[in-house]
């Protein structure tokens, strides 16, 4: 007697074999069989007759432990068949929280809003909140640097022999907790400031257990070449008393930023070139051509040295303006050489006005140059005045095709789960966090066609699953984890759109998570069956 059965689906099992019918039962929060089962009895029954069966969709770069606080039930993602994600990436995660940063980690872990509201200190302690609250898909965790940094009270490119010492005991104490390793976001505060030294050391502490280190590398732009180098170095040094495992996060380079047209196809070869001498390093990229980020990141490091409050004092300089405006050759460079209609603004909690508007219409709504309209918005941030999300057109689509399409390269999102309605809805309100993992299947495979549905899911799912070590997820196999879901690819369709943001997709029909349903019909039942996916070796 079986507890669920699927029954007469064509069974895509995340190898990238061809997918075949069969029927997949569970029992309990693990898969029992798969094959021919009608004779078989079960104390429910999932018709998946001409529908697809997967395994659930892991989301190897992921944000949601900015959001998952105020949504624990993870609509927008698991509505999508993602049942893992794996967060903390770009340098920040919600732990380690010390007196020094407990304000910075309010801001950060938005569905906690009020500093004061996080409790925890430990990465631990922030671990066991989850799971007291319930949550509807599985996480797994990378301790950020920024956060180490700011919990040990850095500031700019000083670091003592006590702070390091202080970073290592709470990477240390973060991966006792079960963190996968440590993740560097390069181009963002403060990680900016940190030397490669700095990275190494740390780095070397997650090697020593055989570990994982994740980075949002230094450049992706002009300087992506030296950038690819650094981090080569951190994991070739990393692994010097042990094996350290890099990924580079969201390999996407982007247009017009002074990059050489073969930049990215260097960057690969780096990669590849790494491999064979040994190195375990890997990429993964996104869906849309649009990208979250925080353009305050293109200030020059004399803006920020001394941090938010003097940033905020040098930018309403006319003068330091005028200097700014020649010195932000970084990040979203394109904006510098005028490319002011590829940035708008996502979210405003002061200026609904202009929330969805690019910068050539946020200069003529408010009769300014664009540079002052954005200095005018990063001195407000500074000030903690109000948040601003950003959304750039960062990438071309061959650019992305390129991305997908590369054997080294698993397919992640890069977003965080969101809501139709509520805080989480109008800070996030754009198709990456709605549809990014659906839009794989909706348009770069069933429109473009320029992957198998087979080897989408492959990428989706068993590549990102043993890639950070979930040893039992990513595959449809007995006795692994009953992570599931059942397309409709006929139907599937992103529903979420740059004009109307707010809806989820469809055509996913049912997401079962350690064996318990969580969309059953295209709805969320209300279950909360997701864990903390812990490393333990």
């Amino acid at each position: 007697m079986f507890d669920l059965i699927i029954r007469h689906g064509w069974v895509v099992d995340g190898t990238g074999n061809p997918m075949a019918p069969a029927d997949v039962a569970l029992r309990g929060d693990r898969i029992a069989a798969i094959g021919s089962l009608d004779g078989a009895e079960a104390a429910r029954t999932i018709d998946a007759t001409g529908k697809l069966v997967c395994p659930g969709f892991v989301d190897s770069h992921s944000h949601s432990d900015n959001t998952v606080f105020l949504n624990p039930d993870m609509h927008s993602t698991v509505r999508q068949g993602i049942t893992t994600e794996v967060v903390g990436n770009c340098g920040a995660s919600p732990a380690p929280v010390t007196e020094l940063n407990r304000e910075s980690a309010g801001r950060g872990v938005l569905g906690a809003g009020d500093p004061a509201t996080v409790t925890w200190s430990t990465f631990g302690q922030m671990l066991e909140a989850v799971a007291a609250m319930g949550i509807s898909e599985n996480l797994a965790w990378f301790a950020g640097h920024n956060t180490l940094r700011q919990a040990v009270g850095i500031v700019g490119g000083e670091v003592s022999e006590d702070q390091a010492r202080d970073m290592e005991r709470l990477l240390r104490e973060a991966m006792d907790a079960g963190a996968l390793g440590l993740s560097t976001g390069l181009e963002f505060e403060p990680g900016r400031w940190a030397d490669a030294e700095e990275v190494v050391r740390l780095a070397q502490v997650v090697g020593e257990r055989d570990a994982y280190y994740a980075s949002h590398i230094r450049n992706r732009a002009r300087f992506l070449q030296p950038a690819m180098a650094e981090f080569m170095e951190v994991v070739r040094r990393g692994s010097a008393g042990g094996r350290l495992r890099g990924q580079v996060s969201h390999l996407n380079v982007r247009y017009n930023t002074g990059a050489d047209d073969d930049a990215w196809h260097r960057a690969v070869e780096t990669l590849e070139a790494a491999r064979a001498e040994g190195l375990d390093v890997a990429a993964d990229c996104t869906p849309l051509t649009d990208g979250l980020g925080g353009p305050a990141a293109i200030l020059p490091d004399w803006i920020t040295e001394e941090g938010p409050v003097r940033a905020a004092e040098l930018l309403s300089d006319a003068e330091v303006r005028a200097r700014v405006r020649t010195d932000c050759d970084r990040y979203w460079a394109f904006i510098q050489r005028g490319d002011w209609d590829r940035v708008r603004i996502l979210a405003s909690d002061r200026h609904p006005d202009i929330v969805g508007k690019d910068f050539v219409q946020i200069a003529a709504l408010r009769g300014q140059d664009p540079w002052d309209c954005l200095f005018d918005l990063f001195v407000e941030s500074y000030r903690g005045e109000g948040q601003v999300r950003y959304i750039g057109r960062l990438f071309t689509e061959g650019h992305v095709t390129d991305c997908i399409q590369h054997p080294l390269f698993n397919l992640s999102v890069d977003a965080a789960t969101a809501t139709v309605d509520g805080p989480p809805s109008t800070r996030f309100a754009h198709p990456l966090h709605y549809a990014g993992m659906i839009h794989y299947l909706t348009y770069w495979v069933r429109q473009k066609g320029i992957l198998s549905i087979e080897e989408a899911v492959r990428k989706m799912t068993s590549m990102p699953a043993a890639r950070f070590g979930l040893r039992d997820r990513g595959l449809l196999r007995s006795g692994l984890a009953a992570d599931i879901v059942v397309l409709d690819y006929e139907a599937l369709d992103d529903a979420s759109t740059v004009e109307q943001p707010l809806a989820y997709c469809r055509g996913v029909e049912h997401v079962i998570v350690n064996g318990v349903p969580v969309v059953a019909g295209g709805q969320h039942t209300g279950a909360r069956p997701g864990r903390n996916l812990l490393r333990t070796a």
